[in-house]
């Protein structure tokens, strides 16, 4: 019997190739774009997921309450903290601390800069980073030792042991290499190299009794059962407890809280992780977006199953009729139609495996990720998927087979079954797909707009044609040392405008969260602006523009150290009109006594998501500088870059020539937005294809039921136009009818989303306007076909059987 059904289901897949490709190529193409979503969900998911203490690893999250506002940071308040915890909190089990480290290595003459981490003794213990080589209790105990990932310790000592080897770090300083590491699995922790933290003092950083140092992240091991609201009010008073006088000199207010290892990489936008700036950091939020999308474009593909199933019903009645006289049951035939339609779901699914591996690349690269195959292989995921096929052939066939199955015997060899049973349920359908794909094209319209808003705007410099090159990968003796001879040798060659070493450019943090006092403002009210140390050419190379007062002068040597620039809102922040400000002091960490010499008109120190906020410069020595910005002339910019190299390789021989172009780096902070946009962009493609795709065939299913309708219309006198018209106007009644669902929707949905933006565009009727028509004339298009096919055929044909 179940070979008679399978010959069945081929047969009717065969006689109906029309029906059954676009049952195939629509379901494949929603269960690939489903199933890439669903990759990179889980790829997402997995982070730090793998500890097998993750369940009771914890970061101590500071939060700072200046004026009644509270800012989270994931650095901790001081480095006195660790050991206040390990003291004073008997519900933590195991205490980390971990700071950034940036030495370069030294090897065959050449300096790396791979990225490396100050890290507890426990480290190794309260992780799960498994060692290859070394005792993972010891190994990070002693000073001047260090554990490297497998590939690391491959770059350096080739495919032979590397434990009890030397590394060379600032040239000077020898590292014993006491562990190995497997190459570790997607963390928020990213790093190449590990530095015990006894390291840190002995290189001759601050004691570790020093508060008030906001530069070491904190994670806690709690015991099993432990209870964390008591470990966490706890090390929340910690700060105020033994510090709480310079705090309140600063005006603020110090608590912490413990934040869950698993919620970190989703859940934690906007505070930075160990890492810097090659910090990795996801969306939760994203990821139920995405989520959303796929489901909702298997459901279009679902929806095209039922609507060309449930239209071509009347195809299949004498069947159901002729099996039912001669004593099939009920449930038969239920079985039997969902059978067909599991086959299908396979088929699709076979399908959908080769879009998959095909696109995977394409994935990978746009979203920089390393989705790996081995994921689409493994046992679970296999499980999943056929179990996925399974429940999507089972939705997509259930109603079809019900509605089948109910037909009377008697009906169907009379030829009373009336084929437009399900016709309210089909335009529904319709309504549904062209209202999910209307929604995503609107989306999509909304994003790319405020992208090149974003993008078009005055941002108060001149971002173009500026070279900038990182400092961090450069001996920083010698680069303090002879910073004003290297500055001027650089500004000498040709097609240099000007030069200026900064410690944060447009796109890049200053040091945020500053406490300054100006002139006039009570002790106890401070300010918090972002502080940005630079030097004297820094308004002239950026192409700043002075509101009022001057520039950084030379001829006043007063200004190294103590001249002050602000930007206007600063000096609305403190209740200054620009021209108040000049002369007036102000006070901040490392600005004992500054004077405002003038006052930049506001620019976007960072991208139009943020409000232009207050901003203090002052000029510093060059050991504050990460970067130094060149201005070019004109001519050709790589000619213009490969002088500059050929320069710097031979100023700073063996030392990696590192740089990137203002422009390009200022657009990266929206890239959230431009992958948004492009990811919209193909999935409201895909919604319309595969809805075109269910148009398209219930037009020629309808064309085909009309087909002497249409003769006898022919022949009495309609024209091409009006047969036209007669079979698309029901269409594309219902998408103008998915227009006005649609609309309402999409303009909650987007308005919503622009609620991020400090800057951003109007929602206009013009959005929904291209989007509707847009749609109209796909739809129009996607039935003209069909109808004007139904309309040129020879009426003669379609009556002489009559």
């Amino acid at each position: 019997m179940l070979f008679n059904y399978w010959k069945i289901t081929v047969r009717v897949l065969f006689r109906n190739k029309v029906y059954s490709l676009t049952n195939i190529v629509g379901l494949s193409v929603g269960l690939a774009t489903c199933g890439l979503i669903a990759l990179y969900i889980f790829n997402e998911w997995r982070v730090d997921r793998f500890h097998e203490k993750g369940h009771r690893i914890y970061r101590v999250v500071t939060n700072t309450v200046t004026k009644g506002e509270t800012e989270r940071a994931a650095n901790t308040v001081g480095r006195p903290l660790t050991q206040a915890i390990r003291q004073e909190v008997p519900e933590v089990e195991a205490v980390v601390p971990i700071h950034w480290a940036n030495f370069p290595i030294k090897h065959n003459n050449r300096y790396f800069y791979d990225q490396e981490l100050y890290v507890g003794e426990d480290f190794l213990t309260t992780f799960t980073f498994p060692l290859l080589e070394g005792d993972p209790k010891t190994a990070l105990r002693e000073p001047y030792t260090l554990v490297l990932t497998e590939s690391t310790a491959r770059k350096y000592f080739g495919d032979g042991p590397a434990l009890g080897k030397t590394l060379m770090l600032s040239d000077t300083l020898p590292f014993k290499v006491t562990g190995v590491l497997a190459e570790p699995q997607p963390s928020h922790l990213s790093f190449q190299l590990l530095l015990s933290m006894p390291t840190f003092y002995a290189v001759g950083n601050t004691s570790e009794g020093q508060w008030f140092t906001w530069d070491e992240f904190c994670y806690v091991l709690l015991p099993e059962k432990a209870n964390r609201a008591v470990a966490e009010q706890k090390i929340s008073a910690l700060p105020m407890k033994y510090n709480a006088e310079e705090y309140r000199n600063n005006g603020i207010y110090i608590t912490q809280s413990l934040e869950a290892m698993s919620s970190i990489y989703l859940n934690s936008t906007g505070i930075p992780d160990p890492g810097g700036a090659n910090r990795a950091t996801g969306s939760a939020k994203q990821l139920q977006w995405l989520g959303a999308i796929g489901l909702f474009l298997l459901l279009l593909a679902i929806i095209n199953f039922v609507n060309l199933t449930t239209a071509h019903q009347g195809e299949r009645a004498k069947e159901v009729g002729v099996r039912k006289a001669i004593g099939a049951g009920y449930m038969a035939l239920v079985l039997q139609f969902l059978g067909e339609s599991i086959l299908l779901a396979f088929l699709a699914g076979m399908l959908a495996v080769v879009l998959l591996l095909g696109t995977l690349p394409f994935l990978n690269e746009f979203t920089g990720k390393t989705i790996p195959l081995s994921m689409l292989t493994q046992p679970g995921t296999v499980l999943m998927g056929v179990g996925f096929l399974l429940l999507t052939g089972l939705l997509a066939g259930w109603y079809p087979a019900l509605l089948l199955a109910r037909f009377r015997p008697v009906d169907t060899m009379k030829g009373q079954v009336v084929t437009t049973k399900g016709a309210g349920l089909r335009r529904g359908l319709v309504v549904f797909q062209f209202g999910i794909s209307l929604v995503l094209i609107i989306s999509t319209l909304v994003v790319v707009r405020q992208l090149r808003f974003m993008q078009s705007q005055s941002l108060g410099f001149n971002k173009e044609r500026v070279l900038t090159v990182e400092l961090r990968k450069l001996p920083r003796l010698d680069f303090i040392q002879n910073y004003e001879s290297l500055k001027q040798q650089v500004a000498a060659l040709p097609t240099i405008k000007s030069v200026s070493g900064v410690s944060a450019l447009p796109g890049r943090d200053g040091w945020n969260g500053q406490i300054v006092y100006p002139e006039g403002r009570p002790s106890d009210q401070p300010l918090s602006m972002e502080v940005i140390p630079v030097d004297h050419d820094y308004v002239k190379t950026l192409g700043l523009t002075i509101r009022s007062g001057r520039d950084y002068s030379k001829r006043f040597s007063t200004d190294a150290g103590h001249g002050v620039l602000l930007n206007e809102a600063a000096c609305k922040a403190i209740g200054w009109k620009p021209d108040e400000a000049i002369g007036k002091r102000i006070q901040s960490a490392g600005l004992d006594d500054g004077r405002v010499v003038g006052v930049i008109a506001d620019f976007h120190q960072h991208g139009l998501q943020q409000k232009i906020k207050p901003v203090l410069t002052f000029i510093t020595p060059a050991y504050t500088y990460r970067y130094l910005s060149l201005r070019l002339g004109a001519g050709d910019v790589r000619t213009t870059v490969a002088e500059v190299e050929r320069f710097w390789q031979k100023r700073f021989p063996g030392y990696d020539f590192d740089y990137y172009f203002l422009d390009e780096d200022f657009n990266r902070q929206y890239k959230t937005e431009q992958q948004l946009s492009a990811l919209f962009g193909v999935f409201a493609g895909l919604a319309i294809f595969i809805a075109c795709l269910g148009l398209f065939a219930l037009t020629k299913f309808t064309a085909e039921k009309r087909t002497k309708e249409i003769g006898v219309r022919k022949v009495l006198g309609a024209s091409v136009g009006s047969i036209v018209a007669l079979l698309s106007k029901d269409f594309l009644k219902l998408v103008i009818i998915s227009i006005l669902i649609a609309s309402p929707v999409a303009w909650y949905a987007m308005s919503s989303w622009l609620q991020d933006f400090a800057y951003k565009i109007d929602l206009g009727w013009s959005v929904f306007a291209i989007a509707g028509i847009g749609a109209v004339v796909v739809a129009f298009i996607t039935v003209s076909f069909q109808s004007i096919k139904a309309a040129l055929m020879n009426p003669v044909n379609s009556l002489k059987n009559e």
